[in-house]
């Protein structure tokens, strides 16, 4: 019995880190994004460094790709994700942070982490060198 309950323990445990470990990367990459998107405002126009409904589309969309394996299920997660990202982006902030910030979340849920970590620098990149006014 003993054999069997640390066989099931282990098997948690591997689970929980891998989520968390994800979790910890998205949310470095959003308040690494969010830093970045803020730069160019005013302090009295700045929004939150990490905003909380992003993070937790973004989560979400990290651990259905994760439970999900097939060829399909995976593509319509990404393209109802990245559609309901659009509209949400369209409404509240940060408005140009919905769609990459999915897209990075996308990455990161199929287990693509270096193509996540490319398309996190570019989209930081993108951020710092844009212009200073109001996007």
């Amino acid at each position: 019995m003993r054999n069997e309950a640390d066989r099931w323990l282990g098997a948690l445990f591997h689970g929980w880190v891998e989520l968390l470990t994800l979790f910890t990367v998205l949310l470095t990459a959003l308040a690494l994004m969010g830093w970045a998107w803020n730069r160019g405002f005013r302090p009295a126009d700045r929004g939150p460094l990490v905003s909380v409904p992003l993070l937790m589309a973004g989560t979400a969309m990290v651990v259905l790709l994760r439970a999900f394996r097939e060829e399909l299920i995976p593509a319509i997660i990404i393209a109802v994700g990245l559609v309901l990202a659009g509209l949400l982006g369209r409404s509240m902030h940060p408005r140009g942070l919905w769609i990459p910030a999915m897209a990075f979340s996308a990455l990161l849920g199929m287990g693509r982490n270096l193509s996540a970590l490319a398309l996190g620098l570019v989209i930081l990149l993108a951020l710092l060198f844009s212009a200073r006014q109001q996007r």
